[in-house]
C-alpha cells in the first residue's frame, strides 16, 4: 500500500512541475515506471502532456521508460505538443498515435491542485498528511465526547473552584521586629491568601509596637529575604510557603 501511495503520489507531482519532489522520489527507489490502473498514465506521461520541461529531463535522467504506452497506445513522446520535450526523447521513441485531444477523465487533482505539492518538498506535505489523518481521528473523539466548547467550560469552572478555594485560604503568620528570636516577637497574625500590601494592611490592625514607616523581609528559619517593593502585589502563598516562613518588620 505504501509502495503503491508513494507512484500515484509521484505522478501528481510530476504533472504539477514539482522537479524537486520527482527528483526526491526517484532517488528514494520509487517506481518511475509505475502505470495507473485506470489510463496506464506514468509520471513521464502526465510531464510531457503538461509540458513540465524540468521534469521530464528529471525523469529521463533517471531511467523513466518512454517507450511505454497508455492504454490508449500513447507514449509520452506522443502526449507531448512542446518542440523543447519532443526533443528529448531523440531517435529513440517514433511518434505514432499522436497527442491526446481532451482527457476522457480529468483527475482532481489537476482540477483542483494541491498548491503545495506543486512546491514543496514530499517531506513536507506527508506532515501535513499526518496532521490530517490527527484531526480527523481527533473529530472522530470528539463525536463520543462532550464539545470542545462544553470542555473548555468545564475546565474554566474547575479552575474558578480552585482560585476560590486560595482565595479561602488562611496562614498564620508570627510577626518579628528587625530579627528573629522571641524577645522581638510582635504577635501572630491569621491571613488570608490576598496580596502582600493587603496582608500589611492587616497587620497594621492587628498588632502593636509596629514603626512608622518600614520595609517586610521573610525568614525561612535559615536566612533573612528582603520582600521588595515589586513582590507587593503577589499573593502571601506565593512568598510564604513553608512552615517556618515567618515575617520581619525592618524599620526604615
Amino acid at each position: 500500500m505504501f509502495g503503491d501511495e508513494r507512484e500515484e503520489t509521484l505522478r501528481e507531482v510530476a504533472a504539477l512541475g514539482n522537479t524537486r519532489a520527482v527528483q526526491h522520489f526517484a532517488k528514494a527507489g520509487v517506481n518511475l515506471n509505475a502505470q495507473n490502473k485506470m489510463n496506464g498514465w506514468t509520471a513521464l506521461h502526465w510531464a510531457a502532456h503538461r509540458g513540465q520541461e524540468d521534469v521530464v529531463r528529471v525523469l529521463l535522467q533517471n531511467g523513466a521508460d518512454a517507450t511505454i504506452k497508455t492504454n490508449k497506445g500513447q507514449t509520452a513522446l506522443d502526449l507531448s505538443t512542446k518542440p523543447s520535450i519532443q526533443a528529448m526523447f531523440g531517435d529513440s521513441v517514433e511518434q505514432g498515435v499522436g497527442p491526446e485531444p481532451k482527457l476522457s477523465i480529468v483527475p482532481t487533482y489537476i482540477k483542483e491542485p494541491d498548491l503545495e505539492k506543486s512546491w514543496l518538498h514530499p517531506d513536507e506535505f506527508s506532515e501535513s498528511k499526518v496532521e490530517n489523518i490527527l484531526r480527523k481521528h481527533l473529530a472522530e473523539q470528539e463525536l463520543e465526547q462532550p464539545s470542545s466548547s462544553e470542555t473548555t467550560t468545564t475546565a474554566a469552572t474547575q479552575q474558578q473552584k480552585v482560585d476560590d478555594k486560595k482565595d479561602k485560604e488562611e496562614k498564620e503568620i508570627l510577626v518579628y521586629l528587625k530579627t528573629r528570636s522571641d524577645e522581638s516577637i510582635l504577635g501572630s497574625v491569621y491571613l488570608k491568601n490576598e496580596s502582600i500590601e493587603s496582608s500589611v494592611a492587616a497587620i497594621q490592625k492587628e498588632l502593636d509596637g509596629l514603626p512608622e514607616n518600614f520595609s517586610l523581609a521573610r525568614n525561612n528559619g535559615k536566612v533573612t529575604i528582603p520582600i521588595n517593593t515589586k513582590q507587593m502585589d503577589k499573593r502571601l502563598l506565593d512568598i510564604f510557603r513553608g512552615d517556618d516562613d515567618v515575617l520581619i518588620i525592618v524599620p526604615k
